[in-house]
């Protein structure tokens, strides 16, 4: 788990007028949820937001709020749910905050690092890979950075799936552990199956 600190202000400015307004100014809108308790508007500036997230947990980081006037030994732990973005001006317009007990598991999507050259590649095969992230379920203290598939020793034909990774006790995977992440195919194969499906759009035409 990475933590950092995110220092925010309550907004007094509800709705679409105040959300415009405090774009103007260059910063972010932002809501605080969960935890039982009431919503709590924010306003987030942009410097400050990627400060907080510019480390190897990114969007994963428990963040310590230090809302501006409220007692500092009230500490609220949260992590960034949902973010909202204009693509065209590239900026974020809004963010939701999830506040997080510390106790209690939370719902992640951690990043899948494949390391090595598999087996199958080096006697001319293909490695696939068919997941990029994974949904796990765990307490905010072990959230893991990424998770490391190594693929070395993997031949034509091999795979690595779910149940392969041997996650840690206390970390539940979202998925099927069946599931698979890479595989090792062979050039052939996949060759068969992108003239197949040529053929198959040919008859259709």
């Amino acid at each position: 788990m990475v933590q950092s600190s995110l220092r925010v202000k309550p907004r007094k400015r509800i709705g679409k007028s105040g959300a415009r307004e405090i774009r103007k100014e260059g910063n972010i809108p932002a809501i605080l949820y969960g935890n039982g308790e009431d919503p709590v508007p924010l306003v987030v500036q942009p410097d400050e937001l990627k400060r907080a997230l510019s480390n190897s947990a990114g969007i994963n980081t428990i963040l310590e709020l230090e809302i501006e006037g409220s007692d500092p030994s009230e500490k609220k732990f949260s992590m960034v749910r949902e973010v909202q973005r204009d693509f065209l001006k590239n900026r974020v317009i809004h963010l939701d905050f999830l506040a997080v007990d510390m106790k209690k598991n939370v719902r992640v999507k951690v990043p899948l690092n494949v390391r090595g050259r598999s087996e199958g590649e080096r006697k001319g095969g293909k490695l696939e890979k068919l997941m990029r992230n994974l949904d796990l379920e765990c307490l905010p203290d072990d959230i893991p950075d990424s998770i490391e598939v190594d693929v070395n020793d993997l031949d034509i034909g091999d795979f690595v799936d779910i149940d392969s990774l041997g996650l840690a006790e206390g970390i539940k995977p979202l998925r099927d552990g069946s599931e698979r992440i890479v595989h090792v195919i062979s050039q052939r194969s996949n060759e068969s199956a992108e003239e197949k499906e040529e053929q198959e759009t040919e008859t259709e035409e």
